[in-house]
């Protein structure tokens, strides 16, 4: 199975009038998103199936969203597990299914950091829009091997190459 893990994109400023979950988009973190999205796609095995799961949290819904249309992968789904930060329950989730496939998982920091450590044993810095994959060893899907990092500049770039 095929990993990805995306940090959404810039967001609303955290507040008290505004519960985190419900932090929207800004115009330029919809913008990265998009580009992003296009660099994504080439970085994923081409014609395999995509999955794009994501956090409740509106910013992370709506990062999903862009990346979806983008990529013209089928539904977004939810996993509250995602914004609890609970890597077990993503786990036990990706065994459920087979490893054909490429789950791209939207979320949060500091959690990315944490899962790449624990699936791989490697740190990444996961700033807004930034990227990683890996590849995840079955039958449970819970270990596996850094392919590749992108931070947003770089995911940008590559969408903008039309090779």
């Amino acid at each position: 199975m095929e990993l990805v893990l995306l940090r959404h994109a810039k967001a609303e400023e955290d507040s008290a009038a505004l519960p985190d979950e419900r932090r929207e988009l800004v115009a330029k973190g919809r913008k990265r998103a998009q580009a992003v999205a296009r660099g994504l796609e080439k970085l994923l095995p081409a014609g395999g199936r995509i999955e794009i799961w994501t956090s409740p949290a509106l910013r992370s819904r709506q990062t999903a969203d862009i990346v979806a249309d983008y990529l013209e992968a089928a539904a977004v789904r939810e996993f509250a597990a995602i914004y609890a930060g609970s890597l077990e329950s993503l786990i036990a989730e990706w065994a459920r299914g087979d490893g054909d496939r490429t789950v791209v998982v939207v979320g949060h920091e500091p959690y990315l950091g944490i899962w790449a450590r624990q699936l791989a044993g490697v740190t990444v810095p996961f700033k807004k829009c930034a990227a990683a994959g890996f590849t995840l060893a079955g039958p449970d899907f819970a270990t596996g091997t850094l392919r590749w990092f992108a931070g947003p500049k770089v995911l940008t770039a590559l969408g903008d190459n039309k090779d």
